[in-house]
C-alpha cells in the first residue's frame, strides 16, 4: 500500500488521479475514504485473463507456459462486500488477496478438475516467445503476443498483511473457495 504509484499506462494513471481527486475531495469534506486495491478477482464469470483461462481450459485450447510457475495474487470478488463493514469508519489504503498467490498451474489444475478436464499441456517458455512473436506479426487475432507472454509469465503479487492486521478482516483462499459449475463461476460457502 505504499509503494510509489509509478505506472505508466493509461489505466495506471487513470487510477492514481483518482485515488488523488478522493483523497483531496474526502479531506476538503471531512470524509473517511477507504481505499481498496483488489488483485485479479474471482468469482461468477470473471472477465479478462482469468475467464479466458477457464474457456481455454474447457475447450481444450489452453496451453501452459513453462509450467505454470508464475503467481498472481487473487481475491475472491465477494470479498469485496464481506469487507465493507471492516473499514466503512476506518478510513486507509488496502491490497485486498488472498494468502496463498496461487500460481498458474495450481489456478489451471484446479479449473481443469472441476471441469472434469485433464490439466493443459505444458509447453516451453521458447516455443511459447516464437509464439508470440508470430502473434505480433498477426495483431489482434493472434491468441498470444509478446505482451500477452509477459504478463502471464512475470510474477505480480501483493501482501494483504494490513488488511489482516488492522482490520482483522482474512479475505478467503481462492484455491479452496472458487468454484466451477458448468460454465458458470459460484462462491463456495463462506466460511
Amino acid at each position: 500500500e505504499d509503494y510509489p504509484l509509478n505506472g505508466t499506462s493509461p489505466y495506471a494513471k487513470s487510477k492514481k488521479e483518482a485515488e488523488g481527486y478522493l483523497e483531496q475531495w474526502c479531506l476538503k469534506n471531512g470524509v473517511v475514504l477507504t481505499i481498496l486495491r483488489p488483485s485479479l478477482l474471482a468469482g461468477i464469470n470473471p472477465p479478462g485473463n482469468l475467464g479466458a483461462m477457464i474457456d481455454g481450459i474447457d475447450k481444450g485450447r489452453y496451453l501452459s507456459i513453462a509450467g505454470g510457475r508464475s503467481r498472481k495474487s487473487i481475491a475472491m470478488a465477494c470479498d469485496i462486500a464481506r469487507l465493507i463493514p471492516f473499514c466503512e469508519t476506518r478510513g486507509g489504503v488496502y491490497n485486498l488477496c488472498d494468502s496463498s498467490n496461487p500460481s498458474f498451474r495450481q489456478l489451471e489444475r484446479l479449473i481443469a478438475v472441476q471441469l472434469n478436464k485433464r490439466p493443459p499441456h505444458i509447453i516451453p517458455y521458447w516455443l511459447a516467445f516464437i509464439l508470440a512473436c508470430i502473434g505480433d506479426l498477426m495483431g489482434e487475432r493472434a491468441p498470444i503476443n509478446s505482451a500477452k507472454l509477459r504478463k502471464i509469465t512475470s510474477i505480480l503479487t501483493f501482501s494483504n498483511r494490513k488488511i489482516i492486521e488492522e482490520l482483522g478482516f482474512y479475505p478467503l483462499d481462492v484455491l479452496e473457495n472458487f468454484v466451477i459449475k458448468n460454465d458458470h463461476v459460484r462462491v463456495s460457502q463462506l466460511k
